[in-house]
């Protein structure tokens, strides 16, 4: 019995990766910046690719990476200091955009994936209007591209040990050592990673073989559902993030992932429907 729990004690993955990758003098490389660079590399040339097998303007590139781009900047900050932690953010409201706390400096901390989807929508809505492109034409094909961007993101958040999971006794948990920790967690950021990978290469897939037999807009859908059902599941191994998540019987996440996957197959309904 104790060479049993000795070796399933043993299965532990003890991760203890730097977030930093190298430094010189105050400046650093850290896996989480290579990673969002790489997110945005790799859905930028898969859009780019996009264009090229529609024959549409390359001008669509750089306008449509720069919506994508502000509306996750503003919206994951907007929405992490407003969905989370709404008290706080609204007494300190230059917080949220200045990293400095009490006189001490303290970086700009915590984005909302939440909060980006939903502003990155509302960016591209607009841009669409600029370029004269039926909105949900546009939004389809970048919303090809996201959940590969997602997959990067999440391994970032795995490099730097954060959005960790609940404790548990799985043979596969990780003992987050870069946190102090001597106990396993569900690696939650992995979870989500394989699930935005397997999104991507179902919808691509799917943009592929439908391109121009759906309605605008299915795509959309078809994105939301797949993004934020897999999510709503997920939250339950994530360790809470607020006060109201440590102690509600449905976490802030899982709220707000209900209601992208209510929009997407309303979205979904409503086109099949016209």
């Amino acid at each position: 019995m104790i060479i049993l729990l000795t070796a399933t004690v043993n299965c532990y993955i003890r991760w203890n990766v730097s977030p930093e990758i190298f430094s010189v003098g105050q400046l650093s490389i850290r896996y989480y910046g290579l990673l969002m660079v790489t997110a945005f590399v790799m859905s930028s040339f898969l859009f780019y690719r996009i264009l090229k097998r529609e024959s549409e303007s390359l001008f669509l590139l750089p306008v449509t990476l720069n919506a994508v781009f502000l509306g996750t900047l503003i919206g994951a900050r907007l929405g992490e200091c407003l969905f989370y932690f709404p008290e706080y953010y609204l007494k300190h409201p230059l917080e949220i955009i200045i990293p400095f706390r009490d006189g001490e400096y303290t970086g700009i901390e915590g984005l909302s994936s939440h909060g980006a989807a939903f502003a990155i929508l509302v960016f591209l809505f607009f841009t669409a209007r600029t370029v004269k492109k039926p909105a949900f034409w546009l939004i389809d094909r970048v919303c090809v591209t996201i959940p590969l961007a997602a997959f990067f993101i999440r391994l970032g958040n795995l490099a730097n040990s954060e959005i960790v999971g609940t404790e548990t006794s799985v043979p596969w948990g990780f003992i987050f050592e870069q946190r102090g920790e001597d106990f396993p967690r569900h690696p939650v950021q992995l979870y989500e990673a394989v699930c935005y990978l397997a999104v991507f290469f179902v919808i691509y897939s799917f943009y592929r073989r439908k391109q121009n037999k759906v309605r605008q807009g299915i795509i959309s859908g078809l994105f939301l559902v797949l993004i934020f059902f897999p999510r709503f599941i997920l939250e339950i191994f994530k360790a809470p993030i607020s006060e109201f998540d440590r102690y509600s019987f449905i976490s802030t996440g899982q709220c707000l992932s209900l209601l992208f996957v209510f929009a997407g197959v309303t979205l979904i309904a409503v086109k099949y429907e016209v």
